[in-house]
């Protein structure tokens, strides 16, 4: 894939801040994400900057791309009807890098994305995001957090097995430089056909807890993102999750 002309491959990106730095005032659903993981490796920038499209550019931190896999629980409903049987709540894990688009803002530019519910897949499809449905767990207990997905397809391949446990908290709360540039972030880029929009997110900042990994079980993800599996262990940090406004995608061009 090509570079826009006079685009850069990749640009430091600085310290996101820790709150939105913008309102969402009229958001089109409201979410909790919910027992959240963050796994972290570096990439080559210009590996990561291939699987873009030309008007975005990696955001950097340390002279490297960051890829994340970022299993949670989400909770959603339609914003001023009150909580119902209408909320819907089911697992989800994203493959997710970060990028700065050419409005200037920042954003999460995402590879690859798993939940088990037909009807988000085809809503969140149809504005451009990389849902697939397979079948998945989260198994919260106080000390350990699973999470898994399987093809739906007998013999199919593919599947992630998960497993941390969470410590103590971060202090800040919000982590310190590098983990505000991994988990701080206030909206994601996505494409539409030719059109490039952006979404936005609103809420408070996330109280993170280190985490150990016992499980790790990703490559799979990684293939379906179109990158090579990560080596080493992965930076690794948890929350219990936040409330979260979403607003409507607006178009950047």
């Amino acid at each position: 894939m090509q570079r826009a002309p006079n685009r850069p491959r990749s640009i430091e990106g600085g310290t996101p801040p820790a709150s939105a730095p913008h309102r969402v005032r009229l958001p089109v659903n409201l979410h909790r994400w919910a027992d959240i993981t963050f796994l972290h490796w570096p990439y080559p920038p210009e590996e990561v900057a291939a699987l873009l499209p030309d008007q975005l550019s990696v955001l950097t931190h340390g002279g490297r791309a960051w890829v994340g896999v970022t299993p949670f629980f989400i909770h959603v409903r339609l914003p001023g009807i009150g909580r119902t049987a209408l909320d819907r709540a089911f697992p989800e894990t994203n493959v997710r890098t970060y990028v700065t688009g050419p409005d200037g803002r920042q954003g999460i530019w995402f590879l690859h994305m798993e939940v088990t519910a037909a009807w988000f897949v085809a809503a969140l499809r149809a504005v451009g995001l990389p849902y697939v449905r397979r079948r998945m767990s989260v198994d919260a207990q106080p000390a350990r957090i699973t999470y898994r997905s399987s093809p739906r397809r007998p013999g199919a391949q593919g599947g992630h097995a998960i497993v941390v446990r969470p410590g103590e908290p971060l202090r800040p709360p919000e982590g310190g430089e590098r983990e505000r540039f991994l988990t701080a972030r206030w909206g994601a880029y996505h494409r539409r056909g030719p059109a490039l929009l952006y979404t936005p997110v609103e809420h408070g900042p996330w109280p993170l807890r280190s985490a150990q990994v016992d499980t790790c079980e990703v490559g799979s993800l990684f293939a379906a993102a179109g990158l090579s599996v990560p080596a080493g262990a992965p930076l690794a940090c948890f929350s219990p999750g936040v409330e979260v406004k979403v607003g409507p995608p607006r178009l950047v061009c």
